[in-house]
């Protein structure tokens, strides 16, 4: 059975690939409705986050000092003076500018993860609020700056900015927390203070190297982690410890600084199959003219290396210019240029909903046909 012509739109990431089928026939659409659609979660929180009972906090006065929440089960705790004589803790409080009401024995804890023999309180807790955090501030500055960003477009520069493996970079890289590799034998041939352990990233490794090209892979638990989930969470306790210490707003300028300034390129993002029907799709819901395709100039017709600039029209307007070895070619990326332009149209000056003078702004309807 013939349902006509069917356009597909394709997102990709370096992890994920999100297929939508658009089709101009209304028999499709029942077909397209059997399928099931991608489920797309902005949240970083994980599924195993537990929920504390009221006997396991230790709860101060005012409900809303969350960094004077206390895990009643845990023994052991590094204590703020124990904190001050780790040279690597000082270090990156420092490195990270912080401010003085963060304590250097929350920054321990955020350095700690759940391990399996583990006495000490751990940033698993605050890794699952940062995450939050993370997740809100990104997403309500990709909405706004980019207002007509397909779903699965945004989902992926969500990731791109504090995913795993983006905020493994920030924290290894830009931050330069180490690892704690060495043995307790090791530790103790160096004289090492076992303080000292304390400054660096301690976590159950899933995985490591124990000879050159001997890989051992430990016994799958829920305390085990990989490297860049590892630094991820410590990156996100961090930015819990900011809220906790200074506030919302300090979280927000921080997380703007350390992670929203990171460059991303989301125009890489978009690849479209068929772009020239799509943009003529979306000209019609828009109720402009069908586009057209110019030559503006060419060289070389005759010779083994041509080249062709198009311009994409909608009436007068020109939409987007490409250019190509081929005529073909350069009216693709005609199409791609102004599909692009449309879906990366950025507002001016725009405002987050979390600004002191957020104020509502009409981009358009939105798009009818997805």
């Amino acid at each position: 059975m013939n349902h006509g012509p069917r356009i597909s739109f394709v997102t990709r990431s370096s992890t994920t690939r999100f297929l939508r089928h658009i089709s101009i026939s209304p028999l499709s659409k029942v077909v397209a409705q059997s399928k099931p659609k991608p489920v797309h979660k902005f949240s970083y929180e994980k599924s195993n986050n537990v929920r504390m009972n009221g006997d396991d906090l230790e709860t101060p006065d005012s409900a809303t000092d969350f960094g004077d929440y206390i895990r009643s089960s845990y023994g052991l705790k590094v204590s703020e003076e124990e904190a001050q004589k780790i040279p690597a803790i000082l270090a990156l409080h420092a490195r990270l500018n912080l401010s003085p009401k963060f304590k250097k024995s929350t920054l321990v804890r955020a350095l700690t993860s759940r391990m399996k023999n583990n006495d000490y309180a751990d940033n698993h807790q605050m890794a699952l609020f940062g995450s939050n955090m993370l997740s809100y501030y990104t997403t309500e500055y990709l909405i706004t700056t980019y207002p007509r960003l397909p779903i699965g477009i945004l989902k992926a520069a969500t990731d791109a900015f504090v995913g795993d493996f983006s905020l493994h970079d920030v924290g290894k890289n830009v931050w330069g927390i180490e690892e704690d590799w060495s043995t307790n034998l090791e530790k103790y041939l160096s004289k090492e203070p076992k303080l000292f352990r304390f400054g660096r990233l301690r976590y159950d490794r899933q995985a490591k190297e124990v000879e050159a090209g001997i890989t051992k892979y430990s016994i799958s638990s829920e305390t085990s982690l990989s490297t860049a989930t590892a630094y991820a969470n410590s990156v996100r306790a961090i930015v819990a410890g900011v809220f906790a210490a200074d506030g919302e707003r300090e979280t927000k300028d921080f997380i703007y600084k350390h992670v929203l300034s990171r460059n991303v390129d989301i125009s890489s993002m978009l690849e479209f199959e068929e772009p020239g029907k799509l943009l003529a799709r979306l000209l019609k819901t828009k109720s402009m003219e069908a586009p057209t395709i110019r030559l503006i100039s060419e060289t070389g017709r005759q010779s083994s290396s041509p080249t062709f600039i198009v311009g994409c029209f909608s009436g007068d307007n020109l939409l987007g210019e490409g250019q190509g070895t081929s005529l073909k070619e350069a009216r693709i990326r005609s199409c791609v240029s102004a599909l692009k332009a449309f879906y990366l149209y950025k507002p001016l000056e725009p405002r987050v909903p979390s600004d002191d003078s957020f104020k509502p702004l009409f981009v358009d309807e939105g798009e009818s046909f997805y």
